[in-house]
């Protein structure tokens, strides 16, 4: 039903807990995973309250002019809903009639008061309040009490008046007067109504939820000044004095009802602590007021967290009261008679409020004691009750411990403890480094000499390898050659060659595009450790050559051997060796064909020591 529009900004945050402590539903938590405080979605009414509390610009608002300017843009037209407390907060527009002017250049097709809305609400709350059935009410034209109410105190969700909010309610009426299709912005003082906004999916929708500060920065970017705009006035339905709604006092009057102490059938609560205290002692006492509520989680809409910081209560009350008197001067009454009748009976206007309940479970002796020795404190004696944490007493963070939405790092003498402690380990730990420091140049010495030996034994492998004869590279655990020489690349041939004279020794080429793929493959075996060692002879450009793998660093470093076995200066051992071990290794399969054979095979075994005794010569 509602979303999360409070968000959190850690590089701002201080950690000073004042969001935790004018939270009025402990919908903000700290936890060890985050230090920092975080809201919590299912429990938070969308008052706005934190975004007042906190000095430090760390708490941010879901930001609807991007959606607003989408909405605009689209096909469909769109209408701008005002809250008549916009009197209050633009004092600085001489005359409404520029003020509808200026919204009308934002690029809204209608725009038209939330007044009409009021009345609609306020006629069927007089219904109900007229009626002898014995069941007291409470007005839901406030979303965050409603919200409230259905988290907090699910034992009364059942007397909330069973309508919509005067914005759904005027949204409702302006789709049944220009189409289903309409797309319809709320400019309204109220946060909690962007958390309400999912609401209603009817025609008593609303598609945006624009507040008084985000209305300021469109007329600030698009340039949009009092001075250089005409009159115009709100499109219709008009409302009566549905305008006096952000005043509280203003909804009952609007209800065409008496505000006598002696007669009249409501108590209005404005606030939160008086607001929610009714609501209190409405679930506790109902039966003893004999009384409607009529609540305000603000004190009055005149003095939403939506609204700019500057202006004073009174003043805004004053500029509100002002602005109905000059409205309904000249008010066409029969008209708005006829437009009441017409809409009251819209089936949208009624909405049946539901329970979600929130309620925290109440913790056992158990885990009190449990938090309090988190905390280092008893469960039963003196606590500072410093309320640094956010909590009012040590009790009330020690039962939110238990509760799990605090942690004992929010306590300010556990944490100075804690830091008490933390400075003498440091402390400690300071002589000890001062008195190692020796050591630790020392070592420095070391690692420099064995850095020193290790360039050395480099630099004198490579010089090694560049003067054998043979061929010689080193591949890393890539394939990528990381050092070769001139014999490597003489028996690889011409390619290899080119290869060099663009990089110097080959460094950095893949080995695979430049050895047989056999070679290649026994190179993968050593540096993955399935072979220690290999030495095998394989032809390759029309080459018998040797070729042997072992490892220089295991899994890093691959040392390969290439000899060319037709090379003049290593023919005659290599051959007469080659030669032996044939004779060697198969002398008895010789024997046997000379079983089978006879002579013939005598001859074979001749002809192989003339083969020895022809290269012995050479």
């Amino acid at each position: 039903m509602s979303n999360n529009v409070y968000t959190f900004n850690q590089k701002n945050c201080t950690s000073c807990y004042s969001c935790v402590r004018k939270c009025p539903v402990k919908a903000i938590k700290v936890s060890k995973e985050s230090i920092y405080p975080e809201v919590i979605e299912e429990r938070c009414i969308g008052c706005g309250t934190c975004i007042k509390a906190c000095s430090f610009n760390a708490i941010s608002v879901t930001d609807s002019i991007a959606a607003v300017k989408e909405l605009i843009k689209s096909e469909n037209k769109v209408a701008a809903i005002c809250d008549p407390s916009i009197a209050g907060e633009f004092e600085d527009i001489t005359d409404y009639r520029k003020f509808v002017r200026m919204i009308r250049e934002i690029g809204f097709d209608y725009v038209t008061e939330v007044a009409f809305g009021v009345d609609l609400v306020a006629k069927r709350q007089a219904n109900f309040a007229n009626d002898n059935s014995g069941k007291f009410l409470l007005t839901s034209h406030c979303p965050v009490m409603n919200m409230y109410i259905e988290k907090y105190a699910t034992d009364i969700v059942s007397n909330i008046t069973p309508t919509v909010s005067p914005a759904n309610a005027t949204a409702a009426v302006l789709r049944n007067i220009y189409g289903k299709d309409l797309k319809i912005v709320s400019i309204t003082p109220c946060l909690g109504a962007k958390k309400d906004i999912n609401r209603h999916q009817n025609s008593a929708r609303l598609d945006a939820v624009l507040s008084f500060r985000e209305l300021r920065r469109i007329f600030r970017e698009l340039k949009i000044r009092e001075e250089s705009v005409s009159f115009s006035d709100f499109d219709s339905p008009l409302g009566f004095e549905g305008a006096l709604y952000p005043i509280p006092e203003g909804f009952v009057e609007a209800c065409d009802l008496s505000t006598s102490l002696i007669e009249g059938k409501f108590i209005s609560a404005q606030g939160a602590d008086d607001s929610i205290g009714a609501v209190k002692q409405f679930a506790e006492y109902g039966n003893k007021f004999n009384k409607n509520f009529n609540l305000y989680f603000c004190e009055g809409c005149i003095a939403g967290p939506g609204s700019s910081a500057k202006g004073q209560k009174f003043i805004r009350h004053n500029l509100v009261t002002e602005y109905v008197k000059k409205r309904i001067a000249n008010f066409d009454k029969k008209t708005w008679e006829n437009n009441i009748l017409k809409h009251s009976s819209l089936p949208d206007i009624i909405c049946n409020y539901k329970e979600d309940k929130q309620t925290l479970p109440t913790p056992t002796q158990e885990e009190m004691e449990e938090a309090f020795v988190k905390l280092d404190k008893a469960t039963s004696g003196r606590h500072t009750d410093c309320r640094a944490c956010g909590y009012g007493t040590c009790y009330g963070l020690a039962e939110a411990i238990a509760q799990g939405i605090a942690t004992e790092d929010m306590c300010f003498t556990h944490t100075q403890k804690g830091n008490r402690i933390f400075h003498q380990q440091l402390e400690t730990t300071t002589k000890e480094l001062i008195s190692s420091q020796d050591e630790i140049h020392n070592l420095k010495d070391i690692l420099h000499l064995q850095q020193t030996h290790n360039a050395e034994a480099s630099k004198a492998l490579s010089l090694m390898i560049h003067n054998l004869k043979i061929g010689v590279a080193v591949i890393d655990e890539n394939m990528k050659i990381a050092d070769s020489n001139a014999s490597f690349i003489e028996i690889l041939g011409d390619e290899a060659k080119e290869i060099d004279e663009i990089i110097p020794a080959l460094i950095g080429a893949n080995v695979n595009s430049l050895v047989p793929k056999s070679v290649s493959t026994q190179i993968d075996f050593v540096l993955k450790g399935e072979e220690a060692f290999i030495n095998k002879d394989i032809e390759f450009s029309d080459r018998l050559v040797n070729v042997t793998l072992f490892a220089l660093i295991p899994h890093k470093r691959v040392a390969l051997l290439i000899r060319n076995l037709y090379d003049n200066e290593d023919k005659p051992q290599e051959i007469i060796n080659r030669v032996t071990d044939v004779i060697q290794q198969n002398l008895r399969q010789v024997q046997e064909i000379g079983f089978i054979l006879g002579e013939g095979a005598a001859q074979t075994e001749k002809m192989l020591n003339t083969i020895i005794k022809l290269t012995k010569k050479d």
